[in-house]
């Protein structure tokens, strides 16, 4: 449906709306099986919200851009960017910005608006998670040099010979606490190459686990701790901090 020309000449500017040659993009957004497309500045398709809300004429984006509440909104929102576009083609209609969509959603009908809240929710967080995952393999690498430095200074202190499999001993216990199993094992039940960095493949609280366990390592092998006795003390870590998150993040993944 076009928008009503006695919303252009409301209280609003005609640029508002203005007619956009900007091609829509995909999103990963879905709303009742219908996938809602954004423009190239965010917006999204009122068009297709229009169809995941049921397409009943009554809740045409149209008539809800024409009444004054949604005209004093968008004149609002005026002030940090252009709040409604029309893009022309086969993949256009009308976008508008995330304000606008939770607007929408709550005058099309109460459960609509809870849908859409919660969808949005579920995308900011998973944003969230994806970026704070970045950043905790990245302390978790950084980390690494620590335990490695902690155990070649260990050895040498004491008048030993530094070996490969000490380090890779040292990686291991980590695993076999924070993953329950060496990293061989884990690369052969998650289908991992040698080449991929495991750290990649894990879950946020995983990285978490193991960016903390590598770093507690380090300052009991600087103390002087032996194997068995930081294996005892990294366990007790792991079950007073790790393991409740851990198994809460399973069973989320689970469902």
């Amino acid at each position: 449906m076009p928008i009503p020309q006695s919303v252009v000449n409301s209280n609003q500017s005609a640029t508002q709306f203005r007619v956009s040659q900007n091609v829509s993009r995909p999103t990963s957004l879905a709303l009742g099986g219908v996938k809602i497309k954004q423009d190239l500045d965010g917006r999204y398709c009122l068009n297709d919200l229009h169809k995941a809300a049921g397409k009943e004429k009554r809740h045409a984006p149209g008539y809800w851009l024409a009444i004054q509440q949604t005209a004093e909104l968008v004149a609002e929102l005026e002030t940090t960017g252009i709040p409604v576009v029309t893009i022309e083609g086969r993949n256009g209609g009308t976008f508008v910005m995330k304000e606008l969509v939770y607007a929408y959603a709550m005058w099309v009908s109460a459960k609509f608006h809870l849908q859409v809240i919660r969808t949005f929710d579920a995308v900011v967080i998973g944003h969230i998670q994806l970026v704070e995952g970045k950043q905790a393999r990245e302390r978790a690498r950084l980390e690494a040099p620590a335990l490695t430095d902690a155990i070649k200074h260990g050895r040498l202190s004491a008048g030993k010979d530094v070996k490969h499999y000490h380090f890779s001993n040292e990686f291991d216990l980590i695993n076999r606490i924070a993953l329950g199993m060496p990293s061989k094992v884990y690369r052969a039940a998650h289908c991992i190459s040698p080449t991929d960095s495991i750290r990649d493949h894990l879950t946020p609280c995983e990285i978490r686990c193991i960016e903390h366990l590598q770093r507690v390592n380090a300052s009991l092998i600087d103390v002087g701790m032996d194997f068995e006795s930081r294996k005892q003390k990294l366990s007790q870590i792991y079950i007073q901090r790790h393991s409740r998150a851990l198994l809460s993040e399973i069973k989320r993944l689970e469902f």
